[in-house]
């Protein structure tokens, strides 16, 4: 009896690490968790990354490596197999992708989008600087401030989306922000990296990163709309004609991972690449089918997205340091709603607006894990600081859902899907 329970448990080990029956389990999870949030009124990205946390390591240690609380760090910024992280970063891609679809870029990249991106990034940094300095740390605490300055684009554009406020002017003043946020997260991440190496203040580097990160924004939009759109309209044409009804469609995504590949090659993320083509078609007489192909993409990919950043979660390596995590939460908070919320403010918005604006910029989750795991993976800082910037991002992303639900209702705006 023994020997046969042995058996059993040795094949249902087998099985949980087979990356097949992993992705047929986070797929499944990740649907049963958007029922159960959308049923109480509750944003579905919220019940992926608690899922994510509830079948991670940290608890039921159903996916991932299970033993010491460390693990799940040490061994890369996630415990799941690569090939499964790959499938969730296409989430974020086409999420994004998506969102592009539906905005404006005229009135995404304007004077209001740049000032409260830029408050976002200087009061976050000083906040985040000055708590991780407080708590006795002095190089580490430059990664810390650069953890807190880019905003998680991803959630951000995933609840608005939910909200049904895609393409309204205070998504477009949120999202606008948060992607120049993101570009100027990159930028400081370049200045700490300097810092945190001994390298000192690369001067020259980071004018090159700023440059390179307009050039690719105003560039790629300019070739995008002018020649890549007429592309696409035309294969599309051609495949009608040929029974390939799916050709333009094909072509718009493999443009959006092209973008993708340059914004990564330029230094700035992944995410801001994919945004970018998805704007050029946003006029396009194509956008609709497009966005019909790409909503099946999203129904798969962008769940696993978010339940992966769950499993990152290592609720064991953070207790050690839970009191600097919530004040660094705390912090990150409060940060943004007053760095962006200011300059919203200041632009004209009313005051609820300003602050929907704040409160919809103080996520931190994928571009914050980035700089955490450099710091991690060239030993600038250690796994209990890379854990409080996880514990940080996943506490801020849930917090954030709900009150910008709450702030948009108080001031007067109509609200779909939750």
């Amino acid at each position: 009896m023994d020997a046969l329970t042995q058996s059993l448990m040795d094949s249902f080990n087998a099985l949980l690490e087979s990356v097949w029956f992993e992705l047929t389990f986070l797929v499944v999870v990740a649907l049963f968790a958007g029922f159960l949030f959308a049923r109480f009124g509750q944003p579905k990205v919220i019940g992926y990354i608690l899922i994510g946390v509830v079948i991670g390591p940290s608890l039921l240690g159903i996916i991932g490596p299970s033993g010491d609380p460390g693990d799940g760090v040490t061994s890369g910024v996630s415990p799941l197999p690569e090939t499964i992280m790959m499938l969730a970063e296409l989430g974020a891609l086409v999420l994004l992708f998506m969102v592009g679809l539906e905005c404006d870029l005229r009135k995404i990249y304007t004077r209001m989008s740049v000032s409260i991106a830029i408050g976002g990034v200087i009061v976050p940094w000083a906040g985040g600087f000055g708590v991780a300095y407080l708590a006795g740390f002095e190089i580490e605490a430059v990664f810390i401030g650069a953890t807190l300055v880019a905003t998680s684009v991803a959630v951000t554009a995933s609840v608005m989306s939910e909200m049904g406020l895609v393409g309204k002017h205070i998504s477009n003043a949120i999202v606008g922000a948060a992607v120049v946020d993101d570009i100027l997260g990159m930028v400081v991440l370049s200045v700490a990296k300097g810092m945190g190496t001994g390298g000192g203040f690369d001067a020259l580097g980071l004018m090159l990163l700023v440059i390179g990160a307009v050039v690719f924004v105003v560039g790629g939009a300019w070739i995008g709309t002018r020649f890549l759109v007429r592309l696409v309209f035309n294969v599309q044409i051609r495949g009608f004609k040929r029974k390939l009804p799916l050709s333009g469609f094909t072509l718009a995504l493999a443009i959006a991972f092209l973008y993708a590949f340059v914004s990564e090659l330029i230094g700035i993320s992944a995410i801001v690449g994919a945004f970018v083509a998805g704007t050029i078609f946003a006029g396009s007489a194509l956008r609709d089918g497009i966005k019909k192909g790409t909503q099946y993409l999203e129904a798969l990919f962008v769940p696993l997205f978010f339940v992966s950043l769950g499993v990152v979660v290592d609720l064991g390596a953070m207790w050690n340091t839970i009191i600097l995590g919530v004040s660094l939460t705390a912090v990150a908070i409060v940060t943004k709603v007053v760095g962006c919320g200011l300059p919203a403010w200041l632009s004209g918005m009313s005051k609820w607006d300003s602050l929907a604006v704040g409160v919809g910029m103080a996520p931190r989750l994928e571009v914050a894990l980035i700089i955490a795991y450099y710091g991690l993976s060239t030993q600038l800082i250690g796994v209990d600081l890379y854990s409080v910037v996880v514990f940080m991002g996943l506490v801020t992303a849930m917090v954030s859902a709900p009150l910008l639900k709450i702030v948009l209702t108080r001031g007067g705006h109509k609200l779909e899907g939750i």
